[in-house]
């Protein structure tokens, strides 16, 4: 005999729903975290590039499509000197595998704050390390 009580089958259809629901607020919460860490974490590196410091390890864009490292040695007026990583990467997680001291070298580069500002506008500077 088939059960045939109407509020028991609708129940049943209700269930779904509110798994989709809450599949969906969950994926809607994690998306706003992850947009308030994104902003959070662009501030602090603005700030970075602001008032560098020695030590300050720029993770960087460079040409056709790889990527690298310059680390601050030091800062005299408005002028910022680094020392690029001979190494590159065609991988923004690789990144952190050739961020080793002995892979800098002695090619130094100077940066005006204003340039500094400017790169990190355009997205060339990914992300600033600071221990």
């Amino acid at each position: 005999m088939e059960n045939s009580n109407p509020q028991e089958n609708k129940s049943k259809k209700l269930k779904p729903i509110w798994i989709v629901i809450i599949i969906i607020v969950s994926i809607a919460l994690l998306m706003g975290i992850g947009a308030i860490y994104y902003t959070y974490k662009r501030d602090k590196e603005k700030t970075y590039i602001d008032n560098p410091k020695a030590g300050d390890v720029y993770e960087m864009k460079i040409e056709d499509g790889f990527y690298s490292t310059a680390k601050v040695l030091y800062l005299r007026n408005d002028t910022i000197f680094v020392t690029v990583n001979n190494m590159k990467t065609d991988k923004v997680e690789g990144i952190s595998e050739i961020d080793i001291d002995r892979n800098y070298g002695l090619f130094k580069e100077a940066y005006s704050k204003k340039k500094l500002e400017s790169l990190f506008a355009q997205d060339s500077i990914i992300s600033v390390n600071r221990d």
